[in-house]
């Protein structure tokens, strides 16, 4: 875990900020299609207006530039290890924003040191919540054991997340909650909708929150500003993040069909889908998991007609959606080509996705998601027009973050 980072292999940055560069002779994206046109970059923000000196000019010979990418829910950036790992997987794909979605405080500070001064990615933190019995604490467990056969769960309980078993234990530990200065709150549920799941030895470490405690916790992280992402597995949790007034979903259910579980087991009804969509609650599919959680061709097709599913009826009542792959090895540009793969989005919905929408849900406070006049100067230019080609995301040539030019080796 205890890797080694050489300067040497660092992203070269080229700094803008501060100086007026011209942007000429691109195609520039504004969430619908593009138009041809020249940007300034003063201070880091766009501009259309020139500035009084121009100390730069940049020929973008008739590319595609685009707001820079994000991923709105991995773990690979959750540690110092992983931040230093994976930081220039996030440069060269030109995602530049990025959602760790189970965090705790001494892993989120971590990553802030690790990243500290660096251009990119922008990590968006979180601290997450589930029950004593739950997920990821069997995950954690298998990993600590490697090194230490004889660790127990009181050493990752409320360490490496945070336990809350009853309504009451979110007012109790809310002061943990505050420990890891989250910008998200992630909650985690796992057929919350069978009871018997808590007596099987076999599921110990792969639950979640009982239905009673996510009201409370979305109650009590509103009451300070956060929003809830919801970790939902069945329809019947996807369900109850709904009333329960969670913000986003993070999983769509039936990436994976657990043991005794059926397609009924995931298809989310019409109703929570009105209700979701009348909510604004916006839904993150990671759908592309399916290809790395399914044992079996049939069990994969199985699988894949349920997401299309439920996809199509949320799209088609308005549900907004946002990009991310929780693939560890990957970025959320591995979920772009298998939403692409489904049929069921053009390739302007995905962009939009990608670069728009989700930078947006990521960062509400900051103008990100656009070139246009005032938004901060993060995008990246493409060499083929992505609204032709199905594989131009992959060919990103030039990166600029915050009016810094990034190069990669």
């Amino acid at each position: 875990m205890g890797l080694a980072f050489s300067l040497a292999m660092a992203p070269a940055t080229v700094a803008l900020a501060h100086e007026g560069i011209e942007f000429h002779n691109g195609q520039w994206f504004d969430g619908e299609g593009f138009s041809s046109g020249t940007r300034y970059v003063v201070d880091g923000v766009i501009t259309q207006a020139r500035p009084a000196q121009v100390t730069r000019r940049e020929d973008l010979e008739g590319r595609w530039v685009v707001p820079a990418f994000a991923e709105a829910h991995n773990h690979n950036l959750q540690n110092a290890w992983g931040a230093r790992r994976s930081r220039e997987m996030y440069l060269r794909d030109g995602v530049f924003y990025a959602a760790m979605m189970c965090g705790d405080s001494d892993s989120n500070q971590a990553v802030r040191d690790t990243l500290a001064g660096q251009d990119a990615p922008h990590v968006v933190f979180t601290a997450c919540i589930s029950s004593s019995d739950g997920h990821p604490l069997g995950m954690a467990l298998r990993s600590y054991r490697e090194t230490d056969p004889e660790i127990g769960a009181d050493a990752i309980h409320d360490r490496s997340y945070v336990v809350m078993d009853t309504p009451t234990d979110v007012e109790t530990k809310w002061h943990l909650v505050q420990a890891a200065r989250p910008d998200l709150v992630k909650a985690i549920l796992v057929h919350s909708e069978d009871g018997s799941r808590r007596g099987d030895p076999e599921l110990y470490g792969v639950n979640g929150l009982t239905p009673d405690v996510l009201p409370v916790l979305v109650q009590r992280a509103h009451a300070d500003g956060l929003r809830v992402a919801a970790h939902t597995e069945s329809a019947a949790d996807f369900a109850v993040a709904v009333a329960a007034g969670v913000d986003i979903v993070a999983h769509l259910p039936g990436y994976n069909f657990w043991p005794g579980k059926d397609a009924s087991d995931y298809r989310i009804d019409d109703a929570t889908i009105a209700a979701a969509a009348e909510r604004g609650v916006v839904v993150i599919p990671t759908a592309s998991i399916a290809e790395a959680s399914a044992k079996d061709r049939e069990r994969l097709a199985a699988i894949q007609a349920m997401q299309l599913d439920n996809l199509s009826r949320l799209k088609a009542a308005g549900v907004p959606m946002a990009m991310g792959s929780d693939r560890f090895t990957a970025t959320s540009i591995v979920e772009y080509d298998y939403l692409l793969g489904t049929g069921l989005f053009s390739r302007g919905e995905l962009l939009r996705m990608l670069s728009v929408d989700t930078p947006r849900l990521l960062l509400p406070d900051e103008a990100v998601g656009c070139v246009d006049e005032g938004c901060v100067a993060s995008f990246v230019v493409l060499d083929t027009n992505p609204l032709a080609v199905d594989d131009a995301i992959h060919a990103v040539v030039t990166r600029v973050i915050s009016g810094r030019m990034i190069e990669i080796e």
